[in-house]
Formats: structure tokens, C-alpha cells, sequence
């Protein structure tokens, strides 16, 4: 059914409910010869008599009655069906992005800003939380995207590298450590490595946690009932460090701490794209081309 079939449709049916060709036109925003003519024109297409018009308004022939009564289940059908499929064309102009990593920041800020340029479009939100709690959501199509930590074990999924980049701890500004140009693991034996635990988990994640023990000399990992501020706060009176990647820390400068960063085995952070295959998004196909182009166009930020 074309579109001036639909609109001829909608004339008559919201005419014969109101039984006045001006209401119709009052209620739908056009002019009542409009409203005529293009009932005339059905009328026409037809060959029947729809209404019998007067001075009072119009009422319906038998034949019309009859007529509407057969096309009504029709057309509230596909009404229905015009209406879902705009509303899933709506949210095809959404697109939903998880972060999970405390790596690649300034890369992924960089990346967010760039495509709401380039798509102003596109509707983006972005939530935070563990890794498990981002590919579930891939999983169950509550996210379109995440960026999440690489050792992550992501099943039924799709996942790329996006970005890698060295770390940095923040320590108290008179930390003895804090003389120091760059700090290896072993630098940090037996410090207290603050690790806030959100409502969802630890956010310094838990695959991170491997490649820092293994190590021969390695922190002691404190999993904190604190949020990020507190654990700052921590740091800011000596009760410890924390880590995160080296471009958020290339950025962000704390009274009473200092960034370092950490060299050696076990200090480079990854990120990857997480998505479904079966996401019929496009927004999700710019999104990860656009970040593959800025990947291999400038290099990892160095430790």
C-alpha cells in the first residue's frame, strides 16, 4: 500500500468517527478541501459512495459502512506496524557505549568527541562498571559497544585491541618514591595498592590483578568499600597508591600527589571493542572504523 493510499485511509476513517470533514482537517492540520478531495479521489478509485455529505456534516452510505468495516482491521495493523518500525529506526539512532577500562582515556575521549561530530545524529550514552557487567550487557543488547580491559574472557562476542598504553601510579607528593622519574613493580614491594570497590566490583579490574603478582616483588592489593574521591583522599594522607593508565594521568593533576610512571614487565594497559556480531547498528560499524583509523594513525602514548 502506497503513501497516498494511507493518507487517503486515514481522511476517511478519522471523517467517519468525527462525522465532519472540518474536524478532521481541525484535528489532522490541513485545510478541509483537502480533506475532500482526497476522499473524493478514493471515492473515485473505488467506484462507491463513502459518505453522503450536507449542510450538518456527513454520514456514512451502507456501502461505505460496510467498506470500512472490511479495511479497518487492515489498516490499525499496519499502523502498528509503521509505528514499531519507526520507533526501531529511533533507536538505531542511539548508541550505547560501556567503559570498563582505566586505560586509553584521552584516546577514547578523543574518539567519542570525533564521532558525535562527524554523526551529530546519533544519540550517545555512556555507563561505566566491571567487565563482567559490560559483556553481559553486550550479551543481553542493554550496550551496543564496550571498551574493557584485554584479559577479559568476552564469550559470544566480538573483540578487537583498540589501544595500548603504558601505566602510572599516583603516590603521596612526599612519598620517598616520589623523587623517582619512573617506578618499576619492584619499586612498589610492599606498598598498598588502593583498589575502590564500586557497586558492581572492584573498578581496577580483575584481570589486572595477574600480571601485577607476577612479579617476584609486587604490591599489596587493597580492595577498598570506598569510591574513587576516598581512595584519593587515602593516597593524599599516605595510606597508599593507586594506578591507572598514562594518559588519564598525563591530563589530571591532584593537590598532594604525584604521577609517576611504571616501567618494566606487566605495565602495559590494552583496551578492546567488545560488540555482537548479529548488532545491526551501523553506528556501531562507524564507531569501531573510526576508531581503527585513529588507531594507526597515531602511535600508543609511551610510559
Amino acid at each position: 500500500m502506497n503513501e497516498a493510499a494511507l493518507r487517503y485511509l486515514k481522511y476517511v476513517l478519522a471523517t467517519a468517527e468525527s462525522g465532519s470533514m472540518r474536524s478532521t482537517a481541525k484535528a489532522l492540520g490541513v485545510r478541509e478541501s483537502t480533506v475532500s478531495r482526497n476522499i473524493g479521489t478514493l471515492e473515485q478509485q473505488l467506484d462507491i459512495q463513502i459518505f453522503q455529505r450536507g449542510h450538518n456534516g456527513v454520514r456514512l452510505t451502507g456501502e461505505g459502512r460496510d467498506w470500512i468495516e472490511s479495511v479497518r482491521g487492515h489498516y490499525d495493523g499496519l499502523e502498528e506496524a509503521l509505528s514499531h518500525t519507526a520507533r526501531r529506526n529511533k533507536e538505531h539512532d542511539k548508541l550505547r557505549i560501556g567503559l570498563s577500562a582505566p586505560f586509553g582515556r584521552e584516546f577514547l575521549i578523543r574518539l567519542i568527541d570525533r564521532f558525535e561530530k562527524a554523526y551529530p545524529d546519533v544519540d550517545i550514552t555512556i555507563q561505566d562498571g566491571a567487565c563482567h557487567k559490560q559483556a553481559s550487557a553486550i550479551r543481553r543488547r542493554h550496550l551496543d559497544i564496550a571498551f574493557m580491559c584485554d584479559g577479559f574472557d568476552t564469550p559470544a562476542c566480538r573483540f578487537e585491541t583498540i589501544w595500548e598504553e603504558g601505566m602510572a601510579a599516583l603516590l603521596p607528593a612526599r612519598h620517598p618514591l616520589a623523587g623517582k622519574s619512573a617506578l618499576t613493580w619492584a619499586d612498589l614491594a610492599g606498598e598498598r595498592l588502593l583498589v575502590p570497590q564500586g557497586a558492581d566490583g572492584p573498578l581496577l579490574d580483575p584481570c589486572l590483578i595477574p600480571p601485577i603478582r607476577d612479579n617476584d616483588r609486587s604490591p599489596i592489593i587493597e580492595q577498598c568499600q570506598a569510591c574513587q574521591a576516598t581512595v584519593i583522599l587515602k593516597i593524599q594522607i599516605g595510606k597508599g597508591f593507586t594506578i591507572t593508565g598514562a594518559s588519564f594521568a598525563k591530563g589530571v593533576s591532584i593537590e598532594g600527589t604525584v604521577w609517576r610512571p611504571i616501567t618494566g614487565q606487566g605495565t602495559t594497559g590494552v583496551v578492546k571493542a567488545v560488540w555482537l556480531e548479529s548488532n545491526p547498528k551501523r553506528a556501531v560499524l562507524r564507531l569501531l572504523g573510526m576508531a581503527r583509523n585513529m588507531a594507526a594513525t597515531r602511535k600508543p602514548l609511551a610510559d
